[in-house]
């Protein structure tokens, strides 16, 4: 496998347009350190293009923003449809014996462990991944400093990798600031909306998985 990260980005709704700009960030912390990186937005984002790029490409590290259920992961909205890039007992096969991180709700719960039978590592969530967002900075979704509380402890998961981390260690790490942004949090819950937001935290660290090989790393 080649030291490369593969990411979707799709943007097709309030959800996704935070994910699409969150998403950036790591991108831009992988560019700066010589990593190459495959970056799947609109029109390509495509079940054919995500399957090409991974034969063509075989990338270290996948890195899926995106809305999903049990048994799939979704791309882009194709003709008004989701279209969907990874599904169970289909072609979740060509994501074996990578790294997977799937921002993407209930993908831990069946589909992460089919995908790691044959090796590799997948870090995903067996519920959904949710946060909570200000509506003044729904045009500018990196200035939310309501959804900061939650972008930064996911998107911490690839940037350790990309540090070389091991996939236990990120997974740790991004526990570890959660926990940490909870305790701040506990600090002014007097503050409206400050209960909702450690909740919903809680529920993100109850929720986040890790399958599979614990100790491979992003392969440089």
């Amino acid at each position: 496998m080649n030291s490369t990260i593969l990411v979707t980005r799709p943007n097709y709704d309030d959800a996704t347009n935070y994910l699409y700009y969150y998403t950036k960030q790591v991108i831009d912390f992988a560019l700066n350190r010589n990593i190459k990186v495959l970056d799947l937005i609109r029109p390509r984002l495509t079940k054919e293009n995500f399957s090409n790029l991974i034969l063509k490409n075989d990338p270290s590290l996948v890195f899926f923003n995106a809305h999903g259920d049990e048994t799939k992961i979704y791309g882009d909205k194709i003709n008004n449809k989701e279209e969907i890039l990874i599904e169970e007992n289909k072609n979740h096969s060509i994501l074996s014996k990578r790294i997977i991180y799937a921002r993407a709700c209930w993908a831990a719960a069946s589909l992460g462990k089919r995908c790691i039978k044959d090796g590799g590592c997948f870090i995903g969530y067996k519920y959904p991944f949710s946060f909570w967002t200000d509506d003044r900075w729904s045009s500018k979704p990196l200035n939310d400093n309501t959804a900061k509380l939650f972008f930064e402890p996911s998107n911490l998961i690839v940037t350790s990798l990309l540090k070389g981390n091991t996939t236990q260690e990120a997974f740790d790490k991004s526990l570890d600031i959660s926990k940490k942004i909870i305790l701040g949090l506990l600090k002014r819950k007097e503050e409206p909306g400050t209960m909702a937001s450690i909740t919903l935290l809680w529920n993100n660290v109850s929720a986040q998985e890790i399958l599979g090989q614990k100790d491979i790393k992003f392969t440089f």
